[in-house]
């Protein structure tokens, strides 16, 4: 398998790397709904972190990467939108289709245009202006505002796409000489941190039994688990670390603009496993909507490496 793959240019062999990454992980994280019925989103990252943390560290080691930053600042800017993003598409995910919550993350495209626009002045030709229609096309039949289906609590994952491109922008323009583990292990042990500051504050204050009865996953504090618990988490923080070595290995290998329309595998990944393992479908429209989205997020890749190659 690996004469294979080193006998094919980089660019292939970093696309085929990053979809396999991308599948592993929407493979691990579907398993998060085994645990979301025993302890709340905070729990459940400062856990995960526990194991991630361990294992980045190992495969720093192991490739000769560094995971200390060298630029602070820029990092723990582009950490606080992450860690947020992250928080937010989890603690959605058990309360929806996991590839409809996915949809509302893969909004980050949409919203890097939009957010560059305004802040860094840039043009847009009708081709993007179009993705983006399209793309808050998609958005609303995935979510259906004002339905009888619709809970203000399905804003969360567009706000996280929204979170993650304004990550994505400051990674692109500021961090493009840092380590990938280096950023890996400051968003692993901040988003750590920050569940186990969530957690805490959700058992000194807790919110009405109502509130928890609508999202348990977003206000639980400190629960009791047991042994199994721990499995299920060592688990799902190893598929993680599968995943962002190959996807790592991958961006070493090809240009990250080449590479991110096979990001949208993932919600073809997590998809399938949320159908294969939970029965977990959108309907129709959801689906159409989530096909919106995807060719959006394209359009304006595309797009932007095509302008990208002009201006060079």
């Amino acid at each position: 398998m690996s004469d294979w793959l080193n006998s094919i240019k980089p660019a292939t062999r970093g696309a085929i790397l990053l979809i396999c990454g991308i599948s592993v992980f929407g493979f691990s994280d579907n398993l998060t709904l085994l645990v979301s019925d025993l302890v709340g989103v905070g729990q459940f990252h400062f856990s995960r972190s526990i194991f991630a943390i361990i294992l980045v560290a190992l495969l720093g080691r192991f490739l000769g990467i560094s995971v200390l930053p060298r630029y602070w600042k820029p990092i723990l800017v582009r950490t606080a939108f992450m860690v947020t993003a992250i928080l937010l598409y989890f603690g959605v995910m058990p309360m929806m289709p996991i590839a409809e919550a996915g949809a509302g993350l893969f909004t980050s495209p949409i919203f890097v245009l939009i957010f560059s626009v305004i802040w860094f002045k840039e043009r847009i030709g009708l081709r993007r202006i179009i993705a983006v229609i399209m793309g808050a096309c998609g958005v609303m039949l995935v979510f259906k505002p004002g339905s009888d289906g619709f809970s203000p609590y399905h804003i969360l994952p567009v706000m996280a796409g929204a979170c993650y491109a304004m990550g994505s922008i400051v990674t692109f323009r500021y961090l493009r000489d840092e380590s990938p583990l280096a950023i890996l292990m400051c968003f692993i042990v901040s988003i750590g941190i920050c569940g186990g500051l969530a957690a805490s504050a959700l058992t000194v204050f807790p919110v009405s039994t109502a509130v928890v009865e609508q999202a348990p996953f977003l206000f639980k504090g400190w629960q009791t688990v047991n042994n199994m618990y721990w499995v299920w988490m060592f688990i799902i923080a190893f598929g993680a670390s599968v995943a962002l070595s190959l996807m790592t290995q991958a961006y070493q290998l090809a240009e990250t603009s080449y590479l991110a329309v096979y990001e949208y595998t993932y919600l073809i990944s997590v998809g399938f496993f949320g159908w294969l393992f939970w029965g977990s479908v959108p309907g129709f429209w959801g689906f159409i909507g989530i096909i919106l989205i995807i060719f959006a997020g394209i359009i304006i890749i595309v797009a932007q490496q095509q302008s990208d190659e002009k201006s060079n």
